[in-house]
């Protein structure tokens, strides 16, 4: 498998490692809830140096993001962000992406992991044949997430630019430690965070330093259970699980990534008729009325038939409650919909409800 820079801490750390599409990843450290009440209270620090990192650069490089992604980067300022999707031409997400504008004709792309190779590939095969260079960069970025209500006062001890500046979907080219990279103020957990992309030989000291500089708060490793369960609680998509290339932006109740009006882009079409029809299933929220757990392909019914499938589903420790995401017949959408989850063949009653199931105060 596949190992990040950070490998040798998280052994040290006695992290539990994991295969993750091919990556051998820390699960958890001191458990996953503990890390996750962590994150909500104090700060936790994750490795995602497993996700993938292409550049996008050339005169032309706004017009070829247009084409192939369902938003538009041409009104972004230079070191803004946005959550983009990438589409087939039937209209099916291939990947839910962030689109970095580092210069006004430089863009980073943060895909998912597991798609890395799929959207490289992708957008070579559709690059025009105008200035538009590509560049795989994962292999020279190390990814490390700071995230939690004490990340502003840890990041000011090492990037007080950064700290001091960013704003919400904003990123700063800088030096961090000696060393050029990007600063963001993006996650995936609902909290106040932050995310680096920095030169892979750079990755153990930045690491280090954020948990020595972090210690006094509290600061802890976190791994991908705890970063799956915070990302849960705010509703935000896992690829894989939530959407795939069976699914479009409407139907994942994503149409906020989708701009209509940029003119053509790849699977337009069919998403401007679904648009018109409206989609006959769609993403929802649901809370569980009973204890219970809900788990991804669990059955989602009413009235004792089939209408839907959760995609994901867990314990929320704030909430006391089952809480998920699940794709079901667009007639029982609507907040307030009675359902019910078969959990390992018992009917648990359970509500819509319309994400976020938690939100910073």
């Amino acid at each position: 498998m596949n190992r990040t820079p950070l490998y040798d801490r998280h052994v040290a750390a006695g992290a539990k490692l994991v295969d993750f599409a091919g990556w051998e990843m820390p699960i958890q450290y001191s458990g996953v809830v503990d890390e996750y009440q962590t994150v909500r209270t104090a700060a936790g620090l994750f490795d995602v140096s497993h996700m993938g990192r292409l550049t996008v650069e050339g005169s032309d490089a706004v017009k070829f993001l247009q084409q192939v992604t369902t938003t538009n980067p041409d009104p972004l300022e230079v070191g803004a962000a946005q959550y983009s999707m990438v589409c087939n031409p039937s209209g099916g997400i291939k990947d839910d992406i962030f689109i970095y504008r580092l210069a006004q004709t430089r863009f980073l792309v943060c895909v998912n992991a597991s798609n890395r190779e799929k959207i490289f590939s992708w957008f070579c095969a559709k690059a025009p044949q105008g200035d538009v260079r590509l560049e795989d960069e994962s292999p020279y970025l190390a990814q490390i997430a700071l995230q939690g209500p004490c990340a502003p006062q840890i990041l000011r001890t090492i990037c007080p630019a950064a700290a001091d500046s960013l704003k919400p979907r904003q990123c700063l080219e800088t030096d961090v430690l000696g060393a050029r990279g990007v600063v963001s103020r993006t996650g995936y957990t609902g909290e106040v965070g932050y995310e680096f992309y920095l030169p892979t030989s750079s990755a153990k000291t930045i690491w280090d330093t954020l948990m020595k500089a972090g210690a006094s708060t509290g600061l802890k490793p976190c791994g991908l259970g705890s970063r799956d369960l915070l990302r849960l609680e705010v509703g935000y998509l896992l690829y894989g699980n939530d959407i795939d290339e069976d699914t479009t932006p409407l139907e994942a109740s994503a149409s906020f990534a989708v701009d209509f009006t940029k003119g053509e882009f790849i699977g337009r079409p069919v998403l401007i008729e679904q648009k018109e029809q409206g989609p006959t299933k769609k993403l929802v929220g649901f809370e569980l009325i009973e204890k219970g757990v809900p788990r991804h392909g669990m059955r989602v019914m009413a009235d004792g038939k089939d209408i839907g499938v959760v995609t994901s589903g867990n314990l929320s420790p704030r909430l006391q409650k089952g809480i998920g995401l699940a794709s079901v017949s667009v007639s029982f959408s609507q907040p307030g919909t009675p359902v019910q989850i078969d959990i390992r063949g018992r009917v648990h009653p359970a509500v819509v409800v319309k994400p976020p199931f938690y939100k910073r105060t």
